[in-house]
């Protein structure tokens, strides 16, 4: 193409869409069993959970290294004015 995007192969488009397609039907047949919804809706239910803490962990760790970020850089302002007063 003239503008450099290269276009999907049709081939591969219908191969993609035909694999959607069926596992969007084996979902709904899992689905429309009572147990199999249940199991699934445990299932996220857990991953949501686990997902949370890894969210908390990771933002606590996070708040963590700013203020360590922080406590250095405030150091290093520090130092450098002590050494620009000296060399007055």
């Amino acid at each position: 193409m003239a503008d450099g995007k290269k276009s999907l192969n049709p081939a591969a488009t219908a191969v993609a869409g035909a694999l959607v397609g069926a596992a969007a039907a084996a979902a709904a047949i899992v689905l429309s069993d009572e147990k199999n919804r249940k199991k699934a809706e445990k299932i996220l239910k857990d991953i949501q959970e686990s997902g949370d803490k890894i969210i908390k962990d990771i933002t606590q760790k996070a708040r963590d290294l700013k203020n360590q970020a922080d406590k250095q850089l405030g150091k290093t302002k520090s130092d450098t004015k002590k050494l620009s007063a000296k060399k007055k």
